[in-house]
């Protein structure tokens, strides 16, 4: 048996850091054993924690967002080493059903995502598939290698818009995904953007990062109309907004989370070919591009990352994860 450090959601509200013992076997041909260094908090996590989220309820242990150092290899590893410093795809793909043989693993059925139906992240020893491993430059800090998650689904989200749509773009949601995505549209060559966030703080941010203007909810013209719109948010009144405010021939990409089923304004969403598509996490490659971005310097955490805390301060780091005035509260393990 191997004692390791572990985080779990004991119940709905309650977060404990732990000592627990885990067998101790030996791996498999095409398994690596991964130390986890830092573990970022996302919204997601904040829904299993509070008991809404649709799949994952707790007891459970969280975490789906790191970056890590790779410990052991199976006897068939080829793509990676001892000591790399790595990202690791949360996505646990079937390897076998339609859209895993096309690549598109994060459109696998049902969706097997580390800290919800499959084990989370958050203890301070795991092992993972050889094909969910991502490696990173050693010279790039491990807590900047942690936002790569967040960064792959806002790359991912953007590729979902054609580069026609990306001419004069409207995001509404400037938290962490959205202030990726600015980021992200910025990086990948977009125009004008423009962003809706209700937090000046996270407006001034939204500028700093690549956005032309910023404006709280409510302040835009109704005459005004944007190639592109990037919904963060998936309430149905921001999504009702960014159907309205797309251009005839336009795009809508819904990157938020929807707690239950949103209404489209249908009638103008077909006569004027308005398209509506959805992004869900990312694939392979989006992790290699942010990885990318991170090492050249094109993608900055400096103001996204607001605290680190020890991961037996664990139930502290929670509870600021759910201040809105925080953008990503990260979990130190091991450097």
């Amino acid at each position: 048996m191997t004692v390791v450090s572990q985080i779990k959601f004991t119940a709905i509200g309650a977060v404990t850091s732990e000592k627990v013992e885990v067998p101790t076997s030996a791996l498999a041909d095409h398994d690596v054993r991964i130390a986890p260094a830092y573990l970022g908090i996302c919204g997601s996590d904040l829904h299993v924690l509070g008991g809404g989220h649709p799949f994952a309820k707790p007891p459970v242990v969280p975490g789906h967002e790191i970056s890590a150092v790779v410990t052991g290899i199976g006897a068939g590893v080829t793509t990676v080493s001892i000591g790399d410093h790595v990202v690791v795809d949360p996505i646990m793909a079937c390897m076998k059903c339609r859209a895993c043989r096309s690549g598109r693993f994060n459109l696998c059925e049902p969706p097997m995502v580390a800290g919800f139906r499959a084990p989370g992240f958050g203890r301070s020893s795991h092992v993972v598939p050889e094909r969910n491993i991502h490696i990173a430059p050693k010279s790039l800090p491990l807590d900047v290698l942690a936002f790569a998650e967040p960064a792959a689904c806002a790359c991912h989200c953007v590729n979902r818009m054609p580069a026609e749509a990306r001419e004069d773009v409207l995001v509404i949601g400037a938290g962490t995904i959205g202030l990726s995505i600015v980021q992200a549209l910025r990086i990948l060559g977009a125009g004008k953007i423009t962003v809706v966030e209700p937090d000046e703080r996270k407006r001034a941010l939204a500028l700093k990062l690549g956005a032309a203007r910023v404006c709280a909810p409510g302040q835009l013209a109704d005459d005004e109309r944007f190639t592109g719109v990037i919904d963060v948010v998936a309430a149905q009144a921001t999504l009702t907004e960014a159907c309205t405010k797309v251009v005839a021939g336009g795009t809508v990409v819904c990157m938020g989370v929807p707690n239950g089923p949103r209404e489209i304004p249908l009638p103008s969403m077909q006569r004027f070919e308005r398209n509506l598509v959805n992004s869900g996490m990312y694939v392979p490659g989006d992790f290699d591009a942010v990885i990318g971005w991170l090492k050249d310097g094109l993608f900055d955490t400096s103001d996204l990352i607001t605290d680190i805390f020890p991961v037996d301060a664990a139930s502290a780091a929670y509870a600021r994860a759910k201040d809105p005035t925080s953008i990503k509260v990260l979990l130190k393990f091991s450097e």
